[in-house]
């Protein structure tokens, strides 16, 4: 994460060095042209002087050149932040689904530094309890794709709570700030409203959880490590 901010403020500077190079240089041609039709004398003796007029070719060429390299480098470096950002969703997003991968989760988990800014935190964690039997009967092709839905929905459920994420293999993770059971509970009743729906269009594969979540307010816990490995054992308890 630290180098994919690096990267997106090394495109930013470079963006911002290629504007000011690309100002100076209209700037400079404006000034040359200004300069060169306000002055008749001027204008007159650079058509009558061949030597002057080759001098002033070449470095119309030049900046000429210098314009088409700058436009060069800007469409290089859209392509650069585009790669960029595709690697770094690569890194950090679960391919299968397109949520946070384990090491977006990592990212998210680092930003609770201190046992403040964990005190109100919750932490829910969800199994898809039938997964195993619909691999077996249906085949893991229908297996992913129940995963591809359910984390859609998940995210769908989640999203105006917290932040969800695949902590690995069937483990699927959503932490809310400033969380009370209350609030857990609303966002429970929105996840498996939103499953009862999906079900009925699905009977043949549905989408069975088994979940445990744990409120840092109740676990006192000085590390999210602390408090995820609380909410793991409370799952597979």
């Amino acid at each position: 994460m630290r180098e994919y901010m690096t990267e997106k403020k090394f495109v930013k500077v470079f963006r911002i060095a290629k504007i000011i190079q690309l100002c100076v240089l209209l700037v400079l041609e404006v000034l040359f042209f200004i300069i060169l039709f306000c002055n008749p004398t001027l204008s007159k003796e650079l058509y009558s002087n061949s030597t002057l007029m080759f001098l002033c070719a070449c470095t119309w060429i030049l900046m000429l050149c210098i314009l088409i390299f700058m436009l060069y480098d800007f469409f290089q470096l859209r392509l650069f932040a585009e790669e960029s950002h595709a690697l770094n969703r690569a890194a950090f997003l679960d391919n299968l689904t397109g949520i946070p991968n384990r090491h977006g989760l990592d990212v998210v988990f680092q930003t609770y530094d201190s046992p403040e800014s964990l005190a109100n935190v919750g932490c829910f964690m969800v199994t898809i309890s039938n997964l195993k039997e619909i691999n077996e009967t249906l085949g893991h092709q229908a297996g992913d794709t129940l995963i591809q839905h359910f984390c859609s929905i998940f995210e769908e459920a989640g999203d105006s709570f917290g932040v969800v994420g695949r902590n690995g293999g069937n483990e699927y993770v959503l932490v809310i700030n400033d969380c009370s059971d209350s609030r857990m509970e609303q966002f429970i009743k929105v996840l498996e409203g939103q499953l009862e729906e999906y079900n009925k269009d699905y009977i043949k594969a549905p989408i069975s959880i088994q979940y445990a979540y744990v409120l840092n307010a109740e676990e006192h816990a000085d590390a999210f490590t602390q408090l995820l490995t609380a909410t793991y054992n409370k799952l597979h308890a």
